[in-house]
């Protein structure tokens, strides 16, 4: 991922705080075969931490990435079109181009397949807690029957991935005025997409509350 220094997010806390508040990854493989969007949870162990997955028995990550081989992850923000028009300062230089807004961390690691009960239903506990955490009434697997969830998780296998490098992206107009960037939060909030208010959210809270 191509990012100059002024876009980068460097520290390790920051970068596992952004995995965890969008799980979704996006998985490529060695092979190049597929790309493939799972949820995984984040354990902080080692110097970079491990990610968890789990996958069907028949599914293609199974194929093409053996125990031990390398792969990447990108984690995503919510995105949203920037116009030109929404930035106060420059508009009589006509030096303004259109842009995109977003968050993302692209993670390199190695994998390894975990062929355990135990394992799988501790894992999806896990996972399912890390979404379920803040709500008002908040689901847990309890709530499944032991025979379904026993059957559940004998069709599915885990995976773990040691982090071997992390890097982060902050795409937050950043390079832009205290104006303009007053002007984009305002702007996005106002828009019908959901991920436009999001990115106003994003934008708020990098800025901070002086913004």
């Amino acid at each position: 991922m191509h990012i100059q220094p002024i876009f980068s997010i460097d520290k390790c806390g920051e970068l596992h705080e952004l995995i965890r508040a969008y799980p979704l990854a996006t998985i490529f493989t060695a092979t190049g075969e597929d790309a493939n969007l799972l949820p995984l949870a984040l354990l902080e162990d080692g110097a970079n931490g491990r990610l968890s997955g789990h996958v069907a028995k028949d599914h293609s990550l199974l194929r093409t990435s053996p125990d031990g081989s390398g792969v990447t992850l990108v984690f995503q923000s919510p995105n949203a079109y920037i116009s030109p028009r929404w930035y106060i300062n420059g508009q009589r230089s006509g030096r303004l181009a259109p842009s995109w807004n977003y968050v993302a961390v692209q993670v390199r690691g190695n994998i390894r397949f975990v062929w355990d009960g135990p394992w799988m239903i501790s894992h999806l506990a896990r996972l399912t807690a890390s979404q379920e955490a803040g709500r008002e009434n908040a689901w847990s697997i309890d709530e499944m029957s032991s025979e379904f969830l026993q059957h559940a998780s004998e069709r599915l296998v885990g995976f773990e991935i040691d982090i071997v490098e992390m890097t982060g992206k902050r795409f937050l107009s950043q390079q832009r005025t205290e104006a303009d960037r007053r002007n984009l939060i305002r702007t996005l909030a106002l828009e019908e997409s959901q991920s436009a208010k999001a990115v106003a959210a994003l934008i708020q809270a990098w800025s901070g509350p002086s913004q």
